[in-house]
């Protein structure tokens, strides 16, 4: 098979070249102090030693943790606790920030009839200033002893460990940010994104370092989309015209790939992050796992793999295992992300292509506006022809290697509609079939949400964790087919999600990465880290639903609003399409 070709030949390729370090920068991404002192687990948590700033210019640390292993051959786990105590600080990089365009009572909060959930979504709101963060003046003065790559603007960051900007994350934490009136903190966070951009010639994963050599979710121009919708600000718009368009170079640079399937060869986005090594940070688990394997090829390969799923932000999942059989069954050793073309990728990225022809419409530049049009054209059609399955009614994943489609339950599956990367005559004629296909799944019918899978694979991008990013995904996807019942499924799926995460604040007084799809409220778990508080994303994606649905939500049954209320009042709330059109 010519995919399978093109395969080998792509991994051969990156594996007989020198594969570059995760980053430029030593100390965190390719030197044997890094490897010692993760594989000696200093700490619990290999994320705490790179985000560790260096008391002295890198090249000394080296030079003297060089010498270290010259006397001692293998030092110790007393010795190179020592070794980092001597030379590293935890002292944080980051001050913390309170927005100036705070404001304790945003005017959306008028629209939210139920006092319960008005209560709720101000508390919410007010966590924001919690999560400021401004840079140091000494990452300015001294960057190369810090992982943190600085940045111009104060920023919202996710919660718990993660402390600085996340790509994908930023999207719904802008959504949240400009429904509580941030315009300015919005658009300072796209600012810093865009920066980034301009440092590296791609948005790396997050603001370290050690995330170089991989993205996340090309949600940029869909940021940039929200932003221009609220504001009118051309003038950011054309002063950054040109970084949009570097981004979008990048992917189709970088990540594109061409396969064949029904006779036809397609051209689409796939996740690929070809770096050495294992992830900075998360070295000893990489490298534990790693041992699995005994050709250095076939382990490098794993490592490119982890990788790529950490680029597409499902780390980990069953989506991206490919067992000898070509199902999704397994655990990490039958990891193949780089082997399937992503359907949320690249209806992303079909919403950006398009974003990108209305943007240079709106400047005036019509040449410019027809060439990302007619591609944004290419990858609407290639989407359909690619993921759309006849057979269920539904768009899934494709496997390149085994030529199949990954017929399995993801939230991900109705992505196309999220990002209106569907023509619309296409919509009118799938809605029945996808409705269909979500009821069949029974992929709705949990009580704190919707599964990231039907799978419990015991990774954290399964079941029976909901994540919040992919709710939003299915309620704007529902919203996106145009019916009233795809409305009203689109209510009962947010009013479901928006309940379980009020009482799960009620009880902890907290608002988590992740929860569990089987109890409401209770926090998900699995993966590499314990669960995360703070936290951006699920913020942004409650804030949401209750500026969207505000006037019919409720925080319990029985409470004013009714069922009839919904249905009389569905067209009177605003749904934000995810279209281009500005």
């Amino acid at each position: 098979m010519l995919q399978l070709l093109l395969l080998a030949a792509a991994a051969a390729g990156a594996l007989g070249q020198d594969l570059p370090p995760s980053c430029d920068k030593p100390v965190y991404c390719d030197s044997e102090l890094l490897h010692h002192v993760q594989i000696a687990r200093i700490f619990e948590d290999s994320k705490t030693f790179v985000d560790l700033h260096m008391l002295q210019d890198p090249e000394a640390i080296l030079e003297e943790f060089n010498q270290l292993l010259n006397e001692t051959k293998n030092p110790t786990k007393e010795q190179l606790r020592e070794f980092v105590q001597k030379h590293f600080d935890s002292e944080g990089e980051l001050e913390d920030w309170t927005p100036h365009d705070f404001n304790e009572n945003p005017t959306f909060l008028q629209g939210i009839r139920d006092v319960k959930l008005r209560q709720f979504a101000k508390d919410i709101h007010n966590i924001w200033p919690t999560l400021g963060r401004k840079i140091k003046p000494h990452v300015f003065e001294k960057p190369e002893r810090f992982s943190l790559i600085p940045m111009p603007n104060g920023f919202i960051i996710p919660g718990g460990r993660f402390k600085e900007i996340y790509y994908w994350d930023t999207y719904w934490i802008i959504e949240g940010l400009l429904i509580g009136g941030m315009k300015e903190t919005a658009k300072g966070m796209i600012e810093n994104l865009i920066d980034l951009l301009r440092k590296l010639g791609h948005i790396p994963n997050g603001s370290r370092w050690y995330y170089q050599e991989r993205s996340q979710p090309p949600l940029l121009c869909a940021m940039v989309l929200l932003y221009i919708r609220e504001t009118k600000d051309i003038q950011f718009l054309k002063a950054n015209i040109d970084a949009l368009e570097a981004e979008l170079e990048y992917w189709l640079d970088s990540q594109i790939v061409s396969f064949e399937k029904d006779n036809s060869t397609h051209t689409l986005l796939r996740y690929y992050s070809p770096s050495k090594g294992p992830r900075p940070e998360s070295y000893s688990e990489d490298y534990n796992e790693g041992l699995k394997y005994k050709s250095d090829d076939r382990k490098q390969e794993f490592y490119i793999d982890l990788k790529s799923a950490a680029e597409s932000g499902w780390d980990f999942s069953s989506r991206w295992f490919v067992d000898d059989a070509g199902e999704n069954s397994g655990n990490l050793t039958t990891i193949h992300t780089k082997e399937i073309i992503p359907v949320d990728l690249n209806s992303i990225f079909a919403n950006a292509l398009q974003n990108m022809a209305n943007f240079q419409r709106l400047l005036n530049r019509p040449r410019r506006a027809s060439h990302w049009a007619y591609l944004a054209r290419q990858w609407r059609s290639n989407i359909e022809a690619v993921f759309w399955d006849e057979e269920d009614g539904i768009w899934y994943d494709y496997d390149m290697v085994n030529g199949k489609h990954r017929k399995y339950f993801y939230p991900s599956n109705v992505s196309p509609l999220w990002m209106g990367a569907v023509d619309k005559r296409l919509v009118r004629k799938h809605s029945a079939r996808v409705l269909e296909y979500l009821k069949k799944s029974h992929g709705l019918d949990f009580p704190g949400g919707i599964p990231t899978s039907l799978i419990r694979s015991g990774e954290q991008w399964d079941f029976p964790n909901a994540w919040p990013p992919l709710v939003s995904v299915v309620v704007n996807a529902l919203e996106a087919l145009g019916t009233r019942e795809g409305r009203k499924v689109a209510f009962n799926v947010a009013q479901t999600w928006v309940r379980a995460c009020h009482k799960g604040f009620g009880e902890n007084k907290q608002m988590f990465e992740k929860y569990d799809a089987e109890v409401p409220g209770k926090f998900g778990g699995g993966g590499e880290y314990t669960v995360q508080t703070g936290f951006g994303w699920t913020n942004g994606c409650v804030l949401e639903f209750l500026a969207k649905y505000g006037r019919q939500m409720t925080a319990e049954d029985g409470s004013s609003s009714t069922r009839d209320d919904i249905e009389s009042e569905e067209n009177e709330y605003n749904v934000d399409s995810k279209e281009s059109n500005i």
